[in-house]
């Protein structure tokens, strides 16, 4: 079965559009396993507001790799993807790649360049570590001294610039001055976009936020500060946990919280979308009127006539 298919399928699209069932019974039709691509599953002890799935009928990888208070970046997630499709492969089984962290699918795919380095949380922790008395150039030193040496230590910008690059890339910015970007692997891929009609997926992230907060994800993260996990964890930067924690201290009503959660969800489709629209070679289909059965077939029937060898 396994030499029928040619390229590894990358099956993107926003959050709440229904990647997870649809690459999950396309999964158990061409024997294949599921490698996440979302910055916030690999967290250990996240469930319920990450969505992790639950499908025991179908092998995942890059899910729970790491504690809450550790960090993960591009770089990581090459390495341990190409690790991960290597080890799939080997067992004759068939690699399907599947999550919204467009950044993490660029980078494998594509390759990346330092301008997309961008994340408003790391922004906000550095300048928190800065205000505090923290001698920000000094770590820009120990893990970047060629930076160092042309940045100005009075330039908070600039360093906050380079650091921003180094947690994220997990490679110094002084690395991506000297490299152009390249494809990390001769792996081919093939690209698969998933969108629906805006106003229906608004409705599903209303609706899951929802179930998660049935489910108990308030309990969850209760549990993870009273087991001693810190508030500033990297983890907790995840979409929706500092608006649960905010509700815990008593910052926030039970409905504002709830308000907040859907509307920095929908930001950040939104932000999803517009990240993907920029991305090359994407098939996309429009599953709005579409049954998640037709979905399936149609999935099944591009990755049958692909004609590329890995």
């Amino acid at each position: 079965m396994a030499s029928r298919f040619f390229k590894i399928p990358v099956i993107l699209g926003p959050t709440a559009v229904g990647k997870t069932t649809i690459a999950e019974k396309v999964a158990e039709k061409i024997g294949g396993e599921i490698i996440s691509a979302d910055s916030r599953q690999i967290y250990k002890k996240l469930s319920i507001g990450t969505a992790k799935p639950e499908n025991p009928a179908v092998k995942y990888h890059l899910i729970d790799i790491i504690e809450p208070s550790e960090r993960y970046n591009a770089a990581q997630f090459i390495s341990d993807t190409i690790e991960a499709v290597d080890e799939i492969k080997s067992r004759k089984k068939i690699p399907i790649i599947v999550g919204g962290t467009g950044l993490y699918i660029r980078a494998l795919t594509e390759g990346i360049f330092p301008g997309e380095f961008r994340d408003e949380d790391i922004r906000r922790e550095l300048k928190k570590r800065y205000d505090a008395g923290e001698d920000l150039y000094s770590f820009l030193e120990k893990v970047d001294p060629i930076a160092a040496q042309k940045i100005d230590r009075r330039n908070y910008v600039r360093i906050e610039r380079a650091l921003e690059v180094f947690i994220i890339s997990g490679k110094p910015i002084s690395y991506w001055w000297k490299h152009s970007t390249r494809p990390p692997t001769s792996y081919a891929f093939l690209k698969i976009g998933l969108m629906i009609e805006r106003e229906k997926l608004y409705r599903r992230i209303d609706e899951r936020v929802e179930k998660m907060l049935a489910a108990g994800w308030i309990e969850e993260v209760k549990k993870l500060l009273e087991g001693g996990i810190s508030r500033d964890a990297p983890a907790f930067n995840s979409i929706g946990y500092r608006s649960v924690i905010k509700f815990i201290d008593g910052g926030i009503s039970r409905e504002g919280m709830v308000e907040e959660i859907k509307r920095d969800t929908r930001r950040y489709a939104k932000r999803q979308i517009s990240w993907f629209k920029r991305e090359k070679n994407v098939h996309w289909f429009d599953i709005t009127n579409l049954a998640e059965e037709e979905i399936v077939e149609e999935l099944l029937y591009l990755l049958k006539t692909t004609k590329t060898i890995y």
